[in-house]
């Protein structure tokens, strides 16, 4: 008999990076199954359980090879989901955004921000017509190619505010950092300029957020042939 424990624990970590979709469950229980019986075949042919183990987890194929990142959802229903989600946050930014009309560069990130909203809202009343009728569509997506845009999508956000933070910081401060002079606020006014500066660039966390979503999506919408 062999230790289950031991085995599920290197399973656990070997499968821990890998997204929880109804493919890679079954696969784990796969990889299970065949350590199990590996290991049993070996103590049968004389080999201690210790060994028998360690034989075992070497001869393991690397799992990146065996998951099949391509991934069946139902089409329609997922993009109709998602350019929901592209209002929904592309309104939220908006709202957000109006204080930040006081600045030239609010105005011109407000109003984009608009036309998003009315461009996202148009394409979802026009897929909801057709919602019914197109709700049984299906493509294949690849769901580890997606996971992986929405990490470098979080990567490439952080660089863009922190880039754009410091522009602005070097724009206000940098004369008085490079003479030693003490930083200064005048007044209530400026305080609030000053922070709608920085504030601004935050809006873009809608993109992130969507490709995000997206990611999550392909497992709601996923078809199930059981």
């Amino acid at each position: 008999m062999t230790n289950r424990h031991d085995l599920e624990i290197f399973v656990d970590r070997l499968f821990a990076n890998q997204r929880r979709t109804k493919e890679v469950v079954e696969l784990k229980n796969e990889v299970l199954s065949n350590l199990e019986a590996r290991v049993t075949d070996y103590m049968e042919n004389g080999m201690n359980y210790q060994s028998a183990i360690s034989l075992a987890i070497d001869n393991i194929e690397d799992i990146e090879f065996l998951i099949d990142d391509n991934q069946k959802i139902y089409s329609y229903r997922y993009r109709y989901d998602l350019v929901q989600s592209a209002l929904i946050y592309s309104l939220l930014a908006w709202i957000a955004s109006i204080p930040a009309r006081i600045l030239p560069s609010g105005i011109a990130v407000n109003g984009l921000l608009l036309c998003l909203v009315v461009l996202s809202g148009v394409v979802y009343l026009s897929m909801s017509r057709n919602l019914k009728v197109y709700e049984k569509q299906t493509a294949v997506i690849n769901a580890g190619k997606l996971f992986k845009w929405s990490k470098a999508a979080w990567g490439l956000w952080g660089i863009f505010v922190i880039v754009v933070s410091a522009y602005s910081f070097a724009m206000q401060f940098g004369s008085d950092v490079w003479f030693g002079r003490e930083l200064r606020i005048d007044g209530p006014y400026s305080f609030y300029v000053t922070v709608l500066q920085y504030a601004i660039p935050l809006t873009s966390i809608f993109i992130p957020l969507l490709i995000h979503k997206a990611c999550k999506l392909t497992i709601k919408h996923e078809v199930n042939e059981q």
